[in-house]
């Protein structure tokens, strides 16, 4: 990791625990890590770190007042999306149906400023017989609703939910009984409930390693981790999570993330059983690819992955075996036989919902190809792709 990316740690580390940053060294790069905060979602939070610093290690008086102003928009929106979601999680409490929130929508109290923790979705759990009237009272306050994969997707002009009466897209190996351990072990919390803290941590952790070995994911997830770690570790059996997480194929990201909030985030976590890392890697590729990774073609990314090189490239492109496409047509699981069924839904998915030229299918393939490359790499040193 070069200066610059240690110190956007050290910023987020800072603002997290609303403490006064390290001064930075001489020459760092402000505009690049104003770039790699606008990337990972974290202007705001970033922000008040830097704000803290003594004058003369500040950014010039331009970038300053440049992120002020969207350090400012993003407390706005924030705070906007989340008088929404109070607004509905009243209204469907009130009708005597559950929530159990999953991330961002509870992590967020425990940040300093809560508005600071963006969220681009809210996600909740339900009981599967209670989807039909969530999603009829989402539909009466004028929200538009799709259908998932695994639940329904829940959207106005300013708010986004993904509303899931099962919790298989995170753990996908034994679904049904993860389902069951989440609805049956919950803190009831006013209008909505969260999992226990062991089960909370488990998903966290789940959820950024499910991310991290498709597309990447930034380093917000770990400053959740480190903030929920910090608050909860008393009430956590960490060897209980780390079950699961092995369970679910991510130990490696297990270690990674209790090593780094250890050694980068100084908190001690020296009772917890893990293989020690080094961490600086795992960062690096947190910070290079964004919040949530690269929007490319991740299809072109798990192609290439399990397919072996005596099938065409365009056949792995659009003509994908089932076990490449399951996950997002389910029907294939029961009737692999319809999988022709499924190659059509794609082509027509992008013919007319996505409005793919041929230009821009063959452009995305390229790009998501050389994505693919550098991602390898950077997993296999990590020592990720033998789990994946």
């Amino acid at each position: 990791m070069n200066a610059d990316d240690k110190y956007i740690v050290e910023l987020a580390k800072a603002s997290i625990f609303d403490k006064i940053p390290a001064n930075p060294e001489e020459g760092i790069n402000w505009n690049y890590i104003f770039k790699k905060a606008n990337e990972q979602n974290i202007v705001g939070l970033l922000y008040c770190a830097v704000s803290k610093l003594d004058g003369k290690y500040q950014p010039g008086r331009e970038l300053m007042e440049k992120w002020n102003k969207l350090m400012l928009t993003t407390m706005g929106v924030m705070t906007q999306k989340y008088y929404e979601f109070q607004r509905m999680c009243r209204i469907i409490a009130d009708r005597g149906i559950r929530l159990i929130g999953l991330k961002g929508c509870i992590v967020r109290e425990l940040y300093p400023v809560p508005e600071l923790r963006t969220m681009g979705d809210f996600d909740v759990l339900i009981r599967r017989e209670d989807l039909g009237e969530v999603t009829e009272i989402f539909k009466g306050e004028g929200y538009r609703i799709e259908n998932g994969i695994y639940g329904v997707i829940c959207g106005n002009e300013n708010v986004l939910w993904e509303v899931f009466p099962t919790i298989e897209e995170e753990f996908r190996k034994k679904p049904e009984e993860m389902d069951e351990i989440y609805f049956h072990n919950c803190i009831e919390d006013g209008m909505i409930s969260y999992p226990k803290p062991t089960y909370f941590l488990a998903h966290l952790i789940v959820h950024m390693g499910k991310h991290y070995v498709e597309r990447g994911a930034g380093i917000r997830n770990l400053c959740d981790i480190a903030l929920f770690v910090d608050k909860y570790k008393g009430d956590i059996d960490f060897q209980k999570a780390k079950k699961i997480c092995i369970d679910e194929g991510f130990s490696n990201i297990f270690n990674y993330v209790v090593n780094t909030i250890d050694s980068w985030f100084d908190i001690d976590v020296s009772k917890i059983e893990t293989e020690k890392k080094e961490c600086g890697k795992f960062l690096e590729y947190s910070l290079e690819y964004g919040i949530f990774g690269i929007n490319n073609n991740s299809m072109v990314v798990k192609v290439a992955r399990y397919e072996d090189d005596s099938i065409g490239s365009i056949r792995k492109i659009f003509f994908p075996t089932v076990k490449l496409l399951d996950n997002r047509y389910t029907y294939l699981k029961k009737w692999p036989f319809l999988l022709p069924i499924a190659w059509v839904h794609r082509i027509f998915y992008a013919l007319f919902t996505h409005k793919y030229s041929a230009k821009q299918v063959i452009g995305e393939i390229k790009g998501a190809t050389e994505f693919f490359d550098r991602r390898i790499d950077w997993l296999s040193e990590l020592g990720l792709m033998e789990e994946h």
